[in-house]
């Protein structure tokens, strides 16, 4: 039976939880279920950048772990683009890919793929490495796929960095800290509800609409509503 992406998701979290967490373990099943929710052929997953030496992490076949050794050594290729830009890089075509990384493009051809794409491990700022995904023949709804491998590159970065151990003071501070978020977002939602003369359901769609529309989190957009309104009444 064939894994899907909420599958594959909900195996990662499950890890995630567990005392006996083994990082190398969970990224290995996490590139074999990726391979499978994205219909490609093979997956490999490489770290760089400016935190470590450039490695390759995990892949699902010996041959696409070359080739994403072969990526670091040449200094281009799909990987290395998606860490320089924090972006997707992805190719379609044996002509494309050829003539967009040369000698590394020659060498994912041969190897009998026809479509690329690498994914950024994106952690705030910086970037970790990339998820790279090769097909044989390259998915046609690309959209859908791009989504589901950032998707999948997103999980693996989590996995990384996960820590190990978190004191029971880190724990309360995190607990404290997502309490003290709902608290603001329950004080906005009754300012909105009782300036705007909504029920509070709308009054909370209208908090999450204006965070969204201007780009901010939900707890950030409820303290300048309290705010906003506290200055109203002074």
């Amino acid at each position: 039976m064939s894994v899907t992406s909420t599958q594959a998701f909900a195996k990662v979290v499950s890890a995630l939880v567990r005392d006996d967490l083994d990082v190398v373990t969970v990224l290995a099943d996490l590139m074999a279920d990726a391979c499978e929710s994205l219909a490609a052929d093979a997956v490999g997953l490489l770290v760089t950048g400016d935190l470590v030496e450039p490695e390759v992490l995990s892949a699902t076949t010996h041959a696409v772990g070359d080739l994403e050794l072969y990526q670091l050594q040449a200094g281009r290729g799909p990987c290395v683009d998606a860490v320089r830009t924090k972006a997707l890089a992805r190719a379609t075509g044996v002509q494309e890919i050829e003539t967009r990384w040369g000698d590394v493009g020659r060498a994912i051809t041969r190897a009998g793929y026809a479509g690329v794409s690498a994914y950024p491990l994106r952690w705030r700022a910086t970037c970790l490495g990339a998820l790279n995904v090769f097909w044989t023949d390259a998915p046609s709804a690309r959209d859908e796929a791009d989504a589901l491998g950032q998707s999948l590159a997103d999980i693996a970065t989590i996995v990384v960095l996960h820590p190990e151990h978190l004191s029971a003071e880190d724990i309360t501070r995190r607990t404290r800290a997502a309490l003290d978020g709902r608290t603001v977002i329950e004080q906005a939602k009754g300012v909105l509800a009782y300036l705007n003369g909504v029920p509070v359901d709308v009054a909370y769609s209208q908090l999450r609409a204006r965070a969204q529309h201007e780009g901010r989190s939900l707890t950030a957009t409820a303290t300048i509503v309290v705010r906003e309104a506290a200055t109203r009444r002074t």
